[in-house]
């Protein structure tokens, strides 16, 4: 259960930050997680999402891969036509303070595992209360309740991954050429990844890259959150 993940987990910790992050939401108004269960809501989750990805991207100064309109139609035809289930394999919860989705997150059900494959928090006036952070607290929690066994935060390393996960899955890609042009490009590929894969691994060069990447497009520095899905 819940309770036993936060005895791995530095549960004490994380629980005062959730009485922290509740008071400052009450103090600007009501809050609560939805779970989106008709075709509105699946609508007004993902417009939400749709609007602070588009931000978030805009200030890291990086394509919008969500911002097509195909891309967009599919996800919402993914998670109306889900509804129809007893038991969704598509699932969006967002967390309302104020009346305005400050965090959204898109999941999938595969078993008794429950993968978060996307989430964002609005910019704004309480993002610095961590509400992506608040909206996983409660997600987990639930999904403890409702019998899950694994909660997967899905592909990429981030820390606010590690302060929860006590799994780790390496992912490895294979290549096979099958003529020469394909080897050629098969080792263009591994140099690329093997570059990729360097400057994500030293804090230093990350944070210059970032850097340089936001300079490029005339952005500031966006604030630090937990989207990074």
């Amino acid at each position: 259960g819940f309770d036993a993940l936060l005895l791995r987990a530095s549960g004490k910790r994380k629980r005062k930050k959730h009485r922290s992050q509740t008071r400052k939401f009450e103090a600007v108004g009501s809050h609560r997680r939805i779970e989106a269960r008709s075709a509105d809501e699946v609508e007004r989750l993902l417009d939400a999402f749709f609007e602070m990805k588009e931000q978030r991207f805009r200030k890291m100064g990086i394509a919008n891969v969500f911002g097509d309109d195909r891309t967009r139609a599919f996800f919402r035809g993914l998670f109306t036509q889900a509804l129809a289930e007893d038991k969704p394999c598509f699932v969006l919860h967002g967390l309302e303070v104020a009346g305005k989705l400050r965090a959204v997150t898109g999941s999938s059900r595969s078993g008794r595992r429950l993968i978060c494959e996307f989430g964002a928090i609005a910019e704004d006036e309480l993002a610095n209360t961590s509400p992506g952070d608040f909206l996983f607290f409660d997600n987990i929690q639930n999904a403890c309740q409702t019998g899950f066994a694994v909660y997967d935060f899905s592909v990429g390393d981030e820390p606010y991954k590690r302060l929860w996960c006590d799994i780790e899955t390496q992912h490895f890609e294979v290549l096979v050429p099958l003529t020469l042009k394909g080897r050629a490009l098969g080792q263009a590929l591994r140099q690329g990844a093997r570059l990729k894969a360097f400057v994500k691994n030293s804090p230093t060069i990350w944070k210059l890259a970032k850097m340089l990447r936001r300079k490029a497009a005339g952005q500031t520095p966006p604030l630090p959150t937990e989207d990074e899905h």
